[in-house]
């Protein structure tokens, strides 16, 4: 009967093998594999086999050994060349891999290097099996079998991924049963190494803002509700260094939220649309230099609610997509870019959307060296569902500056959220779907695969426990995703969603 828990830490004074093959040190890495959930199916129930893996750049084909669930380390963990970013990754298979067992649990360690030199350490390596598929709470690293909870239940809130893989979480709202939505102005920050959350310096009352990485490590946010009962916007934009806590305040040229932002690899932050506190579109646009660290004012007007905004895989070029006007969604694509520090409209002519739609997502789908493409998902095809506007289902890819093309279909929701995962692929989880005049939450989960010369595929995943829209999800360094806050309204009474669910998409290999 296989264990619920296998838990081995290694001394690395025996860590060390040769290589016959090149004379080339090689160390096998001590691992801790922890297979126990809080919740939910364990990652070890039913299983036999074990696939140990081990990748990374230079290694043209994995290093790979089968063995039964109970594994050693001298016999069944792959000894690893010298190199960095070296990720090990444990599968658990129902069956002998080799004659077709299923695959049900995967966990993967976060990067690590092995050093060539006779006195470098050896790595130590920790890996967490979770159950393909299966959204649970998060649980802690040092007691598995204990679930992690955020410090505060959120709405309209930002999740930002740190460099480290931590990712921070700012402001939003606080869903209570009576329809208040009290604002916050609390942070806290999630290490998925340990599953735990740290709360944060206060940022400053904000929901329905964003949040920027910039190219230093630092997080420009901007803009936001400060309270809704009145809607009052918070006048401040605010760096924070998430290492030291420092914060340094900023004043904008516009207030406003409900908007979109977006960084280049040079550091600009453009924002474009969103609202003023009467409701009415803001059509100003405003930029940010986080070199300069000064507000750069923007010729012309974006005249855009409810858009997407995404940079190309160039580093340099904004495509503005989807969102409305005065007059109704509006179709055209808006590509532009900094001149030095003007910002500047690429084409005179822009392509168009098939499907003109208001409040979608957009990802880049694939890995770099497969020369990602922002793809837009879901948006509802006019501005008011109560005035007979539907969920879209079809999504589009924004193939260049001159070109659109149509993307695979997908559940009709609006306002999901999407994440691209470190192997290129997308997930799209929640939003809102339409019935008649209404809107309501959805629990649906889809995985987007992209394929060289052919359409995406698209894999739809297990539904989560509960419906949810105003949520964050972030990629984790071990391919899982994090979901956390947001609300369901699915049943008439708006409900706040408190746990932080995490689940393991199906490997894409």
């Amino acid at each position: 009967m296989a264990p619920r828990f296998v838990r081995s830490t290694l001394l690395a004074a025996a860590l060390v093998a040769l290589t016959p093959a090149c004379g080339e040190k090689e160390v096998r890495p001590g691992l801790i594999l922890l297979s126990a959930s809080c919740a939910g199916t364990q990652p070890l129930a039913g299983v036999t086999h074990l696939r140990f893996r081990v990748t990374g750049p230079g290694l043209d084909t994995p290093r790979e050994r089968v063995s039964t669930v109970n594994w050693t380390w001298a016999k069944d963990v792959p000894t690893v060349p010298p190199g960095a970013d070296r990720v090990l990754e444990v599968r658990a298979y129902v069956g002998a891999p080799d004659q077709g067992g299923q695959l049900v649990s995967l966990g993967r360690s976060s990067p690590f290097p092995v050093w060539a030199g006779e006195d470098e350490p050896n790595p130590q390596v920790r890996v967490l099996l979770r159950r393909l598929g299966e959204f649970v709470p998060v649980n802690l690293a040092s007691d598995p079998e204990t679930c992690s909870t955020p410090t505060e239940a959120r709405a309209a809130h930002t999740a930002t991924t740190l460099p480290d893989g931590r990712v921070l979480f700012t402001g939003g709202y606080r869903p209570q049963g009576d329809g208040s939505r009290p604002v916050s102005a609390t942070t806290e920050v999630f290490d998925p190494r340990e599953g735990t959350f740290i709360p944060g310096p206060d940022v400053g009352a904000r929901a329905f803002h964003t949040a920027s990485l910039l190219p230093d490590g630092r997080v420009f946010l901007a803009g936001g509700a400060e309270s809704f009962a009145p809607v009052t916007l918070q006048p401040t934009s605010r760096l924070l260094d998430p290492e030291t806590g420092a914060r340094s305040d900023l004043t904008p040229k516009v207030a406003r939220y409900q908007h979109a932002a977006a960084v280049d690899a040079a550091g600009h932050v453009l924002l474009v649309g969103g609202r003023a506190a009467d409701g009415s579109g803001v059509f100003t646009a405003e930029a940010f230099d986080s070199a300069s660290g000064r507000f750069v004012d923007v010729a012309g007007e974006v005249r855009r609610v409810d858009t997407t905004l995404t940079v190309r895989d160039d580093g340099k070029t904004f495509l503005i997509a989807g969102g409305a006007d005065t007059t109704g969604p509006a179709p055209e694509v808006l590509a532009v870019g900094f001149n030095g520090t003007d910002l500047e409209r690429l084409l005179n002519v822009p392509p168009r959307l098939r499907v003109p739609r208001v409040g979608a997502a957009v990802a880049l789908l694939g890995r770099p060296e497969e020369t990602p493409r922002p793809l837009l998902m879901g948006g509802f095809d006019g501005v008011d569902p109560s005035q007979g506007a539907q969920a879209v289902g079809a999504s589009e890819v924004l193939e260049d500056v001159m070109t659109v093309s149509d993307g695979p279909a997908l559940m009709p929701r609006s306002n999901p959220c999407a994440v691209t995962l470190p192997d290129g692929r997308v997930v799209v989880l929640g939003g809102r779907g339409t019935a008649i005049g209404s809107t309501y939450a959805v629990p649906w989960v889809e995985l987007i695969t992209p394929h060289a010369g052919s359409q995406p595929t698209v894999l739809g995943l297990p539904l989560m426990p509960q419906p949810r829209v105003w949520h964050t999800c972030s990629a984790l360094p071990d391919g899982s995703v994090l979901v956390v806050g947001g609300v369901d309204d699915s049943t008439g009474e708006p409900r706040a969603n408190t746990e932080a669910l995490v689940v393991m998409p199906p490997p894409r290999d």
